[in-house]
């Protein structure tokens, strides 16, 4: 029995979409195919525009939409979270290459190719690792703060395509807004009318009617500004530039260069980023995958085993002209909203997507570059969350300094020193909480079924103490006992009740054995009354076996009930 139970359990890991195949039946299937279709045809104008964000050429954001969505959902565990193009990651992936090469030539093509498969092994290993558990700890108002800046950047970028004027995005961002000052002296008024109509109607559109596809619904009224102004001035007069024909291919087959001269040197030049990348895609993931289930009520979500399927999208990815990609929340928010039940909407999307591309291909190439610089004003702002983040400012504490932190650096200085900050403050504020242990302080009636022989209410200070006690959180707990001896007398007893102590450590023991040897040369004892023994070692039980009372509280409690 024991055996079969380990081979079945081997199957799952190997082949995790058997676990969601067993759902399947003919009502299922029937609503994921509607689902997966409509989420495929919703994905081609923001695949295009986030293609021009990376730097690619606007097939790859295609390429980019379907074959990762696909591993990802065979090998991830959400049963929602869709993956595709991730407009952060199109970010950093240019900044990443534009000191490299220019945009959209075969070599920095090439790079992009090979920074995805980077970070796919990097988010692969921190899976087959297990340690996809790290992200559930990173802070929101980080999450919150990286978003905001990715989309206020994305604005500023598309302004010279708004305005029908050529700009280099590779610089910083305060070059940027420089070469925003300069474009507006000439700017197309032709393109700023199709841009416009393209902005106002996808804004009209998402309150009047949030349910249509706002962003499909944009993009066709542009089009139809763009031919309208060419009928009444003449085509050739507008000076609006379109995407162009794009070649596709069935299988894309694509190589990672992994040449000593090509591929060393840009890995060294390129690991940080690709870290970055990796930790922020996956930091996404995460979040999705946790908030997907968390509405749909799906159980038993694997967070390593989304972080293992999301890193071999990306490596796969890299054999198939795909750019890096991870967890997508307008995606994956409008999946479950459309009522899919499970993975398969994924792989339905993918097929869908590839289907509308090759019957569309000529109408995709008549897409006016303007209406694309739309699509992502209306992309970038949709993460900007104003509500939210007037919410967050408004609560006292760090949280805003957090917030107003990573936000600069993200703006300023680049969205991968934005991800560092971001890691470092999350861990130092997880710290923090975890150096705060649970700490209550007991009064008057409260007091008296904790006393221990010897003691009484006027001279004992009694503290119900919960959480981890590790070398972290000494200061804290020796500020507290101190805190707590001064609201009685500076001579008392303390009588610690650990019941909701999870662990201990020995450095936090030996804190705990040195208070009690204070008091006791004052007169006076500390006693930690009802600890588990799952939360002690040996050396720690032995540590604080002068100030350990076990079982003290249970006799205390049959007595009162006799």
């Amino acid at each position: 029995m024991a055996s079969t139970n380990n081979v079945s359990t081997m199957r799952y890991n190997l082949f995790p979409f058997l676990r969601w195949f067993r759902l399947l039946n003919a009502e299922t299937v029937k609503i994921d195919i509607i689902a997966g279709i409509t989420a495929g045809v919703l994905i081609l104008p923001q695949a295009i525009a986030l293609a021009t964000v990376a730097g690619v050429p606007p097939q790859y954001g295609l390429y980019t939409s379907i074959f990762p969505v696909i591993i990802a959902s065979l090998w991830g565990s959400s049963y929602h979270a869709l993956s595709g193009p991730n407009t952060a990651l199109a970010v950093l992936t240019a900044m990443t290459i534009a000191p490299f090469a220019n945009i959209g030539t075969p070599e920095y093509i090439q790079y992009a190719i090979t920074l995805t498969f980077m970070v796919g092994v990097l988010s692969l290993a921190l899976g087959l690792l297990r340690l996809g558990v790290v992200f559930n700890y990173f802070s929101h108002t980080v999450m919150v703060a990286l978003v905001t800046g990715v989309g206020i950047i994305i604005v500023i970028q598309q302004i010279g395509n708004f305005l029908g004027v050529q700009m280099n995005n590779g610089e910083d961002l305060v070059e940027v807004m420089q070469q925003v000052v300069i474009a507006l002296e000439r700017a197309n008024i032709y393109a700023v009318i199709v841009g416009s109509v393209t902005v106002l109607s996808g804004i009209l559109i998402k309150k009047f009617r949030p349910k249509w596809p706002h962003y499909i619904i944009a993009v066709v009224l542009g089009m139809l500004a763009t031919q309208l102004l060419g009928k009444l001035v003449g085509q050739g007069n507008t000076g609006i530039y379109f995407l162009g024909y794009m070649s596709f291919d069935a299988i894309p087959f694509s190589m990672p260069d992994f040449s000593p001269e090509g591929f060393s040197e840009f890995a060294s030049f390129a690991y940080p980023s690709a870290v970055s990348m990796a930790v922020l895609g996956l930091m996404q993931s995460a979040v999705i995958a946790r908030n997907m289930a968390a509405k749909s009520g799906q159980q038993g979500l694997d967070i390593n085993q989304e972080v293992i399927g999301q890193g071999m999208s990306n490596i796969v990815g890299s054999f198939l002209s795909c750019f890096t990609s991870c967890g997508s929340f307008n995606r994956s928010a409008a999946n479950l909203e459309s009522g899919a039940r499970t993975p398969l909407v994924g792989i339905v999307s993918a097929f869908a997507l590839a289907a509308l591309v090759f019957t569309a291909a000529p109408l995709i190439a008549y897409l006016p570059v303007p209406v694309m610089a739309g699509v992502l004003f209306l992309v970038g702002s949709a993460l900007v969350k104003i509500k939210d983040i007037r919410k967050l400012l408004s609560i006292p504490g760090e949280g805003r300094i957090v917030f107003v932190l990573v936000l600069l650096v993200t703006l300023f200085s680049g969205v991968d020193d934005g991800v560092y900050l971001g890691v470092f403050l999350s861990i130092v504020l997880y710290l923090r909480e975890r150096s705060r242990p649970e700490v209550d302080l007991m009064f008057e009636d409260e007091v008296s079924p904790y006393l221990l022989p010897g003691m009484s209410a006027d001279d004992t200070v009694v503290v119900r103490v919960g959480g981890s006690l590790f070398f972290g959180s000494v200061p804290y707990m020796e500020k507290v006992f101190g805190q707590a001896g001064e609201r009685a007398n500076k001579h008392c007893n303390l009588v610690v009740i650990g019941e909701r102590v999870t662990d201990i450590d020995e450095a936090a023991a030996e804190m705990l054995k040195q208070e009690g040897i204070r008091r006791a040369s004052e007169g006076k004892r500390l006693a930690l009354v009802w600890v588990r023994e799952s939360a002690m070692t040996s050396n720690v039980r032995n540590i604080l076996k002068d100030v350990l009372t076990q079982g003290e509280r249970r006799r205390r409690q049959s007595d009162r009930q006799q």
